[in-house]
């Protein structure tokens, strides 16, 4: 049996094979920047004294801190590539105009990993794109409703409305257009798939999947970390502790 009704196990276990290249990339590269990049030493004096650590467990700590930065940002490309899996989806990659399409519905969206992945003042041009996109003359996207994906909302209420970005050049936010929508991860994985508890079954999926590999851990163990995993998804997108 399946792990998800909306995506082939083939393709799940590929997106998190990739996320563990990527993490792997990253784990690799603070390594070698650990002892090559400047580090601030006024940053190291505070945290050891007030975190009360030696040495050697700051450093450790300043090392999972790099990692977890590119953990971050390969967990967006994980979601792209999740949901261009599922059927008339498309991934269009990085680079592009957007990072999804469904051409039979008329759908592209750009996707984040996280509500403050990008910062305030270059969202509006992140707006002006996907105007480019659904109102140009020439684009192949004229006419369709684009999204723009914050997967991890700022509030466990998620967001459903026009994307009406802040323009500090004009002073005012941009103007709210039906065909410009900004929505959290958890409605637009509903969208994505006719699932509303889509993202829960992925999350679902994904720590059994992991958890099964650590066979270290007892039984025991395993659940009581998989309950607690679970709350932080709770407290992300549903508000409950």
């Amino acid at each position: 049996m399946p792990h998800l009704a909306w995506i082939t196990d083939k393709d799940l276990i590929a997106a998190i094979a990739c996320l563990r290249e990527s993490f792997e990339r990253g784990r690799a590269q603070a390594e070698r920047d650990i002892n090559k990049n400047v580090i601030d030493p006024f940053y190291a004096l505070f945290g050891m004294v007030w975190l009360g650590m030696e040495h050697d467990h700051w450093m450790e700590m300043e090392k999972a801190r790099q990692i977890g930065k590119s953990l971050n940002n390969a967990i967006g490309l994980f979601h792209q590539q999740v949901l261009g899996s599922i059927p008339g989806w498309h991934n269009l990659g990085t680079g592009g105009i957007v990072d999804l399409a469904n051409d039979d519905r008329k759908i592209i969206a750009e996707l984040k990993n996280k509500y403050n992945t990008v910062k305030g003042s270059d969202r509006i041009g992140i707006y002006e794109e996907l105007s480019d996109a659904v109102h140009g003359k020439n684009s192949i996207y004229k006419d369709y409703t684009a999204y723009y994906v914050t997967v991890i909302p700022q509030s466990s209420e998620g967001v459903l409305r026009p994307f009406t970005p802040s323009n500090n050049a004009k002073g005012k936010r941009a103007a709210a257009d039906e065909q410009i929508i900004e929505i959290d991860g958890r409605r637009f994985y509903a969208l994505a798939t006719g699932h509303d508890d889509a993202l829960d079954e992925l999350f679902d999926a994904v720590s059994e999947i992991l958890f099964s590999d650590h066979s270290h851990l007892t039984e025991s163990q395993r659940d009581g970390d998989i309950r607690q995993v679970k709350q932080l998804f709770n407290k992300a997108f549903i508000g409950e502790v």
